[in-house]
């Protein structure tokens, strides 16, 4: 099959969608598909594309609009000006731009990848150019993207409208978790497929080894709550970052942190890393630490939404902490399993209670929850899962 892949990132090293989109990239070339890639890119990315894809797929790129207008100083007006001019004058010429790069290429179907509202509006007019039918991949709900970027009233509606059009009219929506999937297809009345990040199935050897007189808790990725990561900051306080006669370390993998100190802290930042280096660094701590937004205004992404920190987390066979409500996806997905601990309260001395139960118990039985959780992995989270559910979307048998 020819297959045109339509996403405002493309396959990549350096970006934790991009590198999904490799991975994904990856299974049709190897299977004798052919990919070809249109990016909507924000021209400020620096995004890698392995040599590989370079030398097996078609890339085109245009610059994407600007999407945030609602954070400038006219807020919600410019949120309603800006867009509407995007939408009227910037849009339909990409939308035809895609659709001809996609009959160039003699795409049979377009894998359109979605996030804000450029790539939602573009969706159905670029499959409409191009003659063909499309498959659209949800990371997030858009309703958070909006939320982050200021939109007024009147172009969340115009979105949402959009994003239900898009999902009924596509041939499967790849969802980002399980929920998602069954939300959405209630809600709009689509197939629906969960395609979630998963790794090859091997353990992973820790790098260096584990102090006795040390427990590190790491945390791997982008921090969007900020508010339960300050919770777990102050709960440490509170135990001035000891425990059994044991220091307590924060490792944090990342490429950037909003961070304050009020009190000394035992805070390592290492920086981001590639898969190949994380895992064995993930491998080496005690417990890995998840949040989840508690807030009711991020209810939806906490429902609906899968980080992929969690399926790094679970190949390390490491015991995962998930911090977040009940109604949050990775926690029902823990809970579900078996796979992890959850912490379920803001509130400091709640978790540092948490901490001090998991902290209390022996190696062993750590280990035996960290075993767990890699078991759930093999079950579900492994490259192979991720194959047949992508494979099956696109109508593609996987056992060919």
């Amino acid at each position: 099959m020819r297959i045109m892949l339509f996403s405002d990132i493309p396959p990549c090293t350096n970006y934790t969608a991009g590198i999904v989109l490799n991975l994904m990239c990856g299974f049709l070339l190897d299977a004798g598909h052919e990919v070809s890639c249109f990016t909507v890119k924000d021209r400020t990315l620096d995004t890698e594309i392995p040599a590989d894809k370079l030398e097996r797929m078609h890339f085109r790129n245009v610059d994407k609009p600007r999407e945030n207008w609602g954070c400038t100083i006219l807020k919600g007006a410019g949120s309603w000006l800006g867009n509407q001019g995007s939408a009227w004058f910037v849009l339909p010429h990409i939308a035809r731009q895609a659709g001809q790069f996609a009959r160039e290429n003699q795409a049979e179907l377009i894998w359109s990848v979605v996030q804000g509202q450029t790539m939602i509006k573009l969706t159905e007019p670029a499959a409409r150019c191009a003659g063909v039918p499309y498959v659209i991949q949800v990371w997030d709900p858009p309703e958070w993207w909006m939320k982050e970027n200021r939109f007024d009233r009147y172009t969340k509606a115009s979105v949402m409208r959009a994003f239900g059009r898009a999902l009924r009219h596509a041939r499967c929506c790849l969802a980002a978790s399980w929920a998602m999937a069954e939300d959405y297809a209630a809600r709009y009345a689509c197939r629906t497929a969960p395609v979630i990040l998963g790794f090859s199935p091997e353990r992973v050897a820790p790098v260096g080894g584990r102090r006795d007189d040390e427990f590190v808790i790491a945390l791997s990725g982008q921090i969007y709550a900020q508010q339960e990561f300050s919770a777990l900051l102050q709960a440490l306080g509170r135990m001035g970052w000891q425990f059994g006669g044991k220091t307590i370390k924060l490792r944090l993998y990342g490429r950037y942190f909003h961070l304050y100190f009020a009190a000394p802290s035992h805070i390592e930042i290492r920086g981001w890393m590639e898969q190949a280096a994380l895992l064995p660094e993930l491998a080496a701590a005690d417990l890995l630490y998840c949040p989840y937004w508690f807030s009711e205004e991020y209810r939806l992404p906490s429902a609906l939404s899968f980080p992929s920190k969690l399926s790094t987390y679970l190949k390390t066979a490491v015991p995962v902490l998930m911090h977040g409500p009940a109604y949050a996806s990775p926690r029902r997905y823990l809970v579900e399993h078996g796979a992890g601990y959850v912490c379920d309260t803001l509130d400091p001395e709640g978790i540092q209670n948490t901490l001090t139960l998991i902290m209390g118990q022996t190696d062993a039985e750590r280990r035996a929850v960290g075993e767990q959780g890699y078991q759930s992995f093999l079950q579900t989270l492994t490259a192979e899962h991720m194959r047949r559910a992508f494979f099956q979307s696109l109508g593609i048998d996987p056992e060919r």
